[in-house]
């Protein structure tokens, strides 16, 4: 029925309203008709973007490989951590812009993100002329070229997604954003497979990466000339920051957690699929005795196959929420896909027929895990705020990304192709199982998607301490596989691999906590300085299991080797100072150690916090390979946030200093 929404709860019971909390417009404020000419070019661009960037990454480590000359023991690290680079910057910039922006400027924005794709695009296959004419490292100049890349497809993608939640919120109906994320699906397998298909012929791979340059300069060209007066102004907003409603938003509700937590995975999945698949296909391509080229191609088959399975899906999809809540939806779709990738990780080789089943459930799942997710965060979603929302959404999503392909790449060199499917996999049934809690709890839906009067609210905080201890889920997991008992030969999990990979999460919580107050004074979500020690203890947790696998795992508690060992590798010093340190503000983490110390001694102390991430930026940077730009990237940040903090505490001092003078 036009202008209404159909919902059916987890019993069945059909009901037909039109819900006025969720921000939907009145009937008197309708969404102008755009001409279907600009709506086509607004599919097309959904796909000219998703094309972009997906050709980029799936031809990635075959130009790494056969280019660059990326040595096979670092190819998983190295494609990771050139997606977590590129990612992170991405992040940074997009992320928070993307929210601000009036849906004026969102048109605008949208050509200038196809031109900076574009022009990262022309110039990254010639990375080794440059590293020739200019002596500058090919692999370095491919990151910036790859930033850019990223930046202005995320940039393309977040403007995307906003506006046709905007239209989902004007219209009352899901059928634009189902037939937006359609065609990013369609040019992100579909047309992928089709030009993957080329290196197999072309006598030079580079100019298979020009292709995606061309795509982008057709969508800048489309976007300013097809897109202008496609949606209307907003007449008028409401007060308040919307960061902190947003919060609010997603606090208050369970179903907008689920919605993020999905997020979280989903967009990283095809990310997963084309980087690692393809890397895979290639690493197995002298052993089944076929060219890498043809092994690139048969990769992108593949996943083409894959994607026309998720573009069939999405109908059954649609259908399947006009009878069925968001909730189960969501649930459902997690599990197929979930248990999709977990079957893809027991296949022997890439190169077996047997991997179309795993593959098909990866896309009947994916099917339900894109769209379900965004219609139910875009219903929820008040209108004015609906672009912060998205934002966050794309923030959120991202961060899945950083974590997922950074723990992948870890695992495919340490572990086997294979491993990142399974932390996929794990991830997607984690987050089913909460969703099948919330229906068990009477956290599913009524009529117009207002929780239920019996439902029970979901404390955030219970919700990212789970999320905070996946890292060691996934190592234990791992490690259970492998056959690992102290003592005992290691299998396939290096004792290396695991001292690093809990080093680099009690880094990463360490920048997580360093970061939450500048995230909360710029968004003016204030609760989120409640999560700060709790997020600081993870860091030290991370950080003991990190010692503890050094002295135990690595040197089995014989004193005289790590001596020597502190001797010939002098950043171990530098790591023992900061965990030194780390044990000291745990230890004063009471709030009882709190009131007997007295306020301004404590934060004294907890200031030195900042050393501590000195101490470990040093650490890590003096520890880790200089074959990529990651290190770097982490020293960047927590100069930037530690130059955050400094500016702002002198701010206070001269706004006190002031003050005082008065």
């Amino acid at each position: 029925m036009p202008g209404s929404l159909v919902v059916i709860t987890a019993r069945g019971m059909s009901m037909k309203s039109n819900p006025p909390e969720t921000g939907f417009t009145s009937p008197s404020d309708p969404l102008p008709m755009a001409s279907r000419k600009q709506w086509n070019s607004f599919y097309l661009l959904s796909a000219l973007s998703t094309l972009v960037l997906s050709l980029t990454v799936g031809i990635q480590p075959l130009f790494l490989d056969e280019v660059l000359a990326i040595s096979f023991e670092q190819s998983g690290s190295i494609n990771a951590h050139l997606q977590v680079v590129t990612q992170v910057v991405s992040l940074a910039i997009v992320g928070y812009s993307g929210s601000i922006t009036s849906r004026q400027r969102r048109v605008s924005l949208l050509f200038y993100g196809f031109m900076i794709a574009s022009f990262g695009a022309v110039l990254a296959p010639l990375s080794k002329q440059v590293e020739l004419l200019i002596g500058l490292e090919g692999l370095a100049f491919y990151y910036v070229m790859r930033i850019l890349v990223s930046l202005g497809t995320d940039t393309v993608q977040l403007q995307l997604s906003t506006l046709s939640g905007d239209a989902v919120l004007l219209r009352r109906s899901s059928r634009l954003l189902v037939n937006t994320v359609f065609m990013m699906v369609f040019g992100g397998t579909l047309l992928y497979a089709i030009f993957m298909q080329i290196p197999e012929t072309a006598t030079r791979i580079e100019w298979v990466m020009f292709i995606p340059a061309i795509a982008a300069l057709i969508g800048a060209q489309l976007a300013k000339t097809q897109l202008p007066g496609l949606m209307p102004p907003r007449k008028k907003r409401e007060g308040g920051h919307r960061f902190e409603r947003v919060w609010e938003l997603v606090s208050s509700d369970p179903r907008m957690q689920l919605c993020f937590a999905a997020a979280f995975y989903t967009r990283a999945d095809m990310i997963v699929i084309g980087l690692f698949f393809s890397l895979w296909s290639i690493s197995m391509a002298d052993v089944i005795g076929v060219t890498r080229d043809m092994a690139a191609a048969r990769a992108g088959l593949l996943i083409g196959i894959m994607g026309l399975v998720v573009l069939l899906a999405m109908p059954l999809w649609k259908r399947f929420m006009a009878t069925h809540s968001r909730i189960e939806a969501i649930g459902a779709s997690l599990s197929l896909s979930g248990v999709g990738f977990l079957l893809l990780g027991q296949v022997t080789h890439p190169f077996s027929w047997t991997i179309l089943g795993p593959l098909v459930l990866i896309g009947l799942g994916q099917g339900g895990c894109l769209v379900a997710p965004k219609i139910l965060a875009a219903e929820l979603s008040p209108r004015d705020i609906l672009g912060s929302v998205q934002g966050m959404f794309h923030l959120v999503s991202g961060i899945g990304v950083v974590l997922l392909v950074q723990s992948g790449g870890y695992y495919f060199d340490a572990v086997g192709p294979r491993a990142p499917f399974i932390i996929i996999g794990s991830g997607h049934l984690f987050v089913m199982f909460y969703a099948l809690w919330m229906v068990i709890r009477g956290q599913d839906e009524t009529a117009g998607h207002v929780l239920k009067k019996t439902a029970h609210k979901i404390h955030l905080k219970t919700l990212i301490f789970m999320m905070a201890l996946l890292p060691l889920l996934w190592l234990m997991g791992r490690v259970l596989v492998s056959g690992y008992t102290p003592g005992s030969s290691l299998g396939q999990m290096p004792v290396g691999f695991i001292n690093r990979y809990l080093g680099d999460w009690a880094f990463n919580f360490l920048l997580i906590s360093l970061a939450l107050r500048p995230v909360y004074e710029v968004t003016g979500v204030k609760v989120l300085a409640r999560f700060s020690r709790m997020i600081g203890l993870y860091a030290f947790f991370y950080a003991c299991l990190h010692v503890l696998t050094y002295l135990w795992l690595e040197w089995v508690f014989k004193w005289p080797a790590i001596i020597k060992d502190f001797d010939e590798r002098e950043f171990i010093i530098l790591g023992l100072m900061a965990f030194v340190l780390l044990v000291v503000l745990a230890v004063t983490s009471s709030n009882h150690i709190i009131r007997t110390m007295g306020g301004k001694r404590w934060k004294m102390l907890h200031r030195s916090v900042y050393l501590i991430n000195l101490l470990v930026m040093a650490h890590f940077i003096m520890a880790a390979s200089h074959d990529n730009g990651e290190p770097y990237v982490y020293g960047m940040l927590v100069l930037a946030l530690l130059g955050y903090r400094m500016r702002r505490r002198r701010a206070s001092l001269r706004q006190g200093g002031s003050t005082a003078s008065r």
